[in-house]
């Protein structure tokens, strides 16, 4: 208590003592909403943490829930010099062996004499279309003209010209686009000086040359021919190097002969995408439950605990979780019902613990079993905890009403200490008025005691006996 200057009558300092008669009213109030507060503050945002375990948990489960995940195929070749080879999602495991007699080729001609052309049309076919090149005589007087006029026709069905020099002497070279034997060209001269029917070319068929001898006009340098292969033993052809119709839902592309040396080809399921996908699952869960322990422990030897020690909420989360992870499902004819059969156990502190060559065996023995432990819609691992998590996570789910209700709590303390200071205010002004008049009460009195001390001093034969 301080006291400071006098007051009027009683010397006691009223501006001071009031307010500290009025704090220490206040002080064991005070003090208890803050303890109050600050245990409200840290669950309130424990809680938070714990919502944002579990929403980063649940994301971890998108990769289980998706088929896609399982349905990832690996495809490779024994030997990629020879052929190349790709599937997607769809297509069925299985080994295929390929030997290759020859690839599909695009037919190339080359011209053997240097000739200057006249009027008239150029025609180029094949087993797809056609398309014409008009020669005016002037302007398509020269060999370079004539593979401009080929390489620029609107409607060209895909031929492209070049020229080569040998010796000295300019070649037309015509170079088929698309490969295979139905793409072999027929090219047709038409002029009404005939001059240009040395061009005809059907299947290498003799033509008369620029001095009218009968001879082939064209070096065949490549034939258009289809690519011969065994898938099997199967024998085949296509048209193209690509292949896309012999094994389904899967490409090979060949690129080289191998008579007499098949390699092999081969689907299999990608086994690392779903491994990848249930080891974060067994770590997510393990970091959810590492939060839970950390937020819900007690230490006997400081008497402390974590902002949510005793919970029910965490401890009924916890409980599902566990629940629902070391549940069994009816997974038809496999012997993959549960997380433990593939090799997820719990461990003695409630983390999962995951046995990788136990997985490695369950995934090679049964792919689809495993896939189904997971990913089934209705009863699957994945979906279930999802499921779970969704009730608690979604708008105005547990985990938000949890955290409305620590908010009502922390509002009613702010009106606790609103009422408090009301109170105060009213204390305070109370105190002020009792003081106040017990002051002035005691000036009252000593202003009566000095005038009748005075009084009696002035009485005839009363003598005041002093000390000595």
């Amino acid at each position: 208590m301080a006291i400071s200057s006098p007051g009027i009558g009683s010397g006691i300092d009223i501006k001071s003592l009031v307010p500290d008669l009025v704090d220490a009213s206040r002080a064991p109030t005070l003090n208890r909403l803050a303890r109050k507060e600050a245990t409200l503050q840290a669950e309130l945002s424990a809680v938070g943490l714990l919502k944002s375990a579990l929403s980063e948990f649940q994301t971890k489960l998108d990769g289980l829930k998706d088929a896609t995940t399982f349905s990832n195929r690996t495809a490779a070749s024994s030997d990629k010099a020879i052929a190349a080879f790709s599937a997607d999602n769809n297509a069925a495991a299985g080994s295929y062996s390929l030997e290759i007699t020859s690839l599909a080729s695009a037919q190339k001609l080359v011209t053997q004499q240097d000739y200057v052309i006249s009027e008239g049309t150029l025609e180029f076919a094949d087993a797809g279309g056609s398309f014409t090149v008009t020669l005016d005589g002037t302007n398509n007087a020269t060999i370079e003209s004539v593979r401009d006029a080929i390489n620029s026709a609107e409607d060209n069905i895909g031929v492209t010209a070049t020229i080569l020099v040998v010796n000295g002497s300019k070649r037309l070279v015509f170079n088929a686009d698309e490969t295979g034997a139905e793409n072999q060209l027929t090219i047709t001269g038409t002029t009404t000086t005939g001059d240009l029917d040395i061009y005809d070319y059907n299947s290498g068929t003799a033509t008369p040359d620029v001095n009218g001898d009968v001879a082939t006009f064209y070096d065949q340098v490549v034939a258009a021919a289809d690519a011969v292969f065994s898938v099997d033993g199967q024998p085949m052809t296509s048209a193209t190097n690509t292949i896309t119709d012999v094994i389904p839902d899967a490409t090979i592309t060949l690129a080289d002969t191998n008579v007499g040396e098949p390699i092999t080809l081969s689907i299999s399921e990608n086994s690392s995408a779903i491994k990848n996908q249930i080891s974060t699952l067994v770590d997510g869960y393990n970091e959810l439950i590492a939060l839970i322990n950390e937020q819900t422990s007690y230490n006997p030897d400081s008497d402390t605990a974590g902002p949510l020690f005793g919970d029910s909420l965490i401890g009924s989360i916890e409980r599902q979780i566990r629940n629902t992870l070391t549940s069994r499902i009816d997974n038809n004819d496999s012997s993959y019902t549960s997380l433990a059969s593939i090799g997820i156990t719990t461990t003695s502190d409630g983390s999962l613990e995951l046995d990788s060559g136990k997985l490695d065996t369950a995934l090679k023995d049964d792919y689809t079993g495993v896939t189904t432990l997971f990913s089934d819609d209705t009863q699957g691992v994945a979906f279930k905890i999802d499921a779970m998590l969704e009730n608690y996570l979604q708008i105005s789910g547990t985990i938000d009403g949890r955290t409305d209700s620590i908010n009502a709590k922390l509002e009613g303390i702010s009106d606790e200490r609103t009422k408090l200071d009301y109170r105060s205010a009213q204390l305070e002004a109370r105190l002020y008025k009792q003081f106040n008049a017990m002051d002035l009460l005691v000036a009252q009195l000593n202003s009566t005691g000095a005038w009748l001390s005075s009084a009696l001093d002035n009485l005839p034969g009363v003598v005041r006996q002093t000390n000595k």
